[in-house]
């Protein structure tokens, strides 16, 4: 079967969705042909880790979704971020940064800056705040985004632009200030596996005899996973036979070279998710992995290789744990609701629409897109890690004023 035809059948499953242009299909083409040739190579008889192909699929140089340079966030993309949504949104980190930037001085660090649309937004709000950092790092791997940020903040906000500055990994120590992550953790690799009548087994891919990409079973389990499910923590956990669902051990090491780079200051972790007890419920026993591909959500992660984003919910309990093991403090845990209500969200949009009708009402339902609970409100979350804060500004922040969750994870 042609390459093209099998897309337009999978674009045929996925329904209401556009045909990618002949340009990526071609490009998705060579990456489900690199994948192919990875399975092929296998000698061991076992499908290829998902955690693998997951890698692949969204980070393969020049091939992967974030690799390559079609446009993902916006209307024109495959999915919206809270930033594009409202700048408010962003003037509300903003609020929480300059309580933790009088206090350390220093910079701020964002992972990922998508767009570049949240690092204008925040230090427009820190320059009314008279409380700009030094510096504006953006750690981002997609060379196209990166490309993206630098033409949009230069000319956006030129007279800002000289503080900002991209670095292709985090500085090795001594950072000082903050640490923005907006939706990092759920875009890594995972690791699937199936609960068995003979116990855990990863779960990998392998090519159908039709040529599509399957799931398969393995009959092991790694070692990495083997010792995952011989923590104490999880031993506590019931998975029934036939339940699947998905590990991140990646985040485990990033976090720590999170608290290895920060001497003090505050890191923001923002992501949809939920802590174990309800992230691993029994009737949760397919995963949480889901793709986007042109505002268009569904389960098909084998589909349009290269073309969709894919994710999985965020373990804040994982998180708080990865943070203790790396000698960072868990200050603060919420929704995104609270948090950006806390942060003064609700009063900035009213001081910013106060005269025009029209503007208040365009601002009163990015609001509401961004903080009710049937929205973004409930189903986003942020954790607040730090490292040798006050003790007076840690039981503070402003983001958890209103309600802090740390209790649940």
């Amino acid at each position: 079967m042609l390459y093209a035809d099998r897309i337009r059948q999978q674009i045929q499953v996925l329904g209401n969705v556009p045909m990618p242009s002949n340009e990526a299909i071609e490009h998705s083409e060579q990456l489900y042909l690199q994948l192919i040739d990875q399975l092929g190579d296998r000698s061991d008889n076992q499908p290829l880790p998902f955690v693998e192909v997951m890698e692949q699929l969204l980070h393969s140089p020049g091939l992967g979704y974030y690799s390559a340079g079609a446009l993902k966030i916006g209307a024109a993309g495959d999915f919206v971020t809270a930033p594009e949504i409202s700048a408010f949104y962003g003037f509300a980190l903003a609020n929480q940064c300059a309580e933790v930037l009088k206090v350390t001085s220093g910079s701020i660090l964002e992972f990922g800056a998508g767009l570049g649309t949240l690092a204008k937004d925040v230090l427009v709000q820190l320059e009314k705040l008279q409380c700009l950092p030094e510096h504006y790092y953006i750690v981002e791997i997609s060379a196209d985004l990166k490309q993206r940020q630098q033409i949009k903040l230069q000319a956006e906000i030129p007279h800002l632009f000289p503080l900002i500055s991209w670095l292709d990994q985090l500085p090795d120590e001594g950072f000082k200030g903050v640490i923005l992550a907006n939706e990092v953790i759920d875009a890594m690799p995972v690791h699937l596996f199936e609960m068995t009548a003979n116990g855990p087994k990863d779960v990998g891919v392998v090519k159908a005899v039709d040529g599509e990409l399957e799931f398969q079973t393995s009959t092991e389990l790694s070692n990495e996973m083997a010792q995952w499910f011989a923590r104490d923590e999880i031993q506590q956990l019931h998975f029934p036979e036939g339940y699947i669902s998905e590990v991140n051990l990646i985040m485990e090491s990033w976090i720590k070279a999170l608290g290895d780079c920060l001497s003090q200051g505050l890191i923001l972790l923002i992501d949809y998710g939920y802590p174990r007890h309800e992230y691993y419920l029994e009737e949760r026993n397919q995963g949480s992995l889901i793709c986007h591909y042109r505002h268009h959500s569904h389960d098909k992660v084998l589909y349009l290789a290269g073309l969709q984003d894919i994710t999985a919910h965020v373990d804040f309990t994982a998180v708080a744990e990865a943070a203790f093991e790396s000698g960072l403090s868990v200050s603060g845990y919420t929704n995104q609701a609270s948090f950006l209500s806390g942060c003064g969200i609700l009063q900035l949009a009213e001081a910013a629409a106060a005269d025009d009708l029209d503007k208040q009402m365009q601002i009163a339902q990015q609001i509401r897109t961004l903080i009710m609970p049937d929205e973004m409100g409930e189903m986003f979350k942020i954790i607040a890690l730090t490292q040798d804060l006050p003790l007076e500004l840690t039981s503070h922040l402003q983001g958890f004023s209103l309600s802090d969750l740390r209790h649940a994870l």
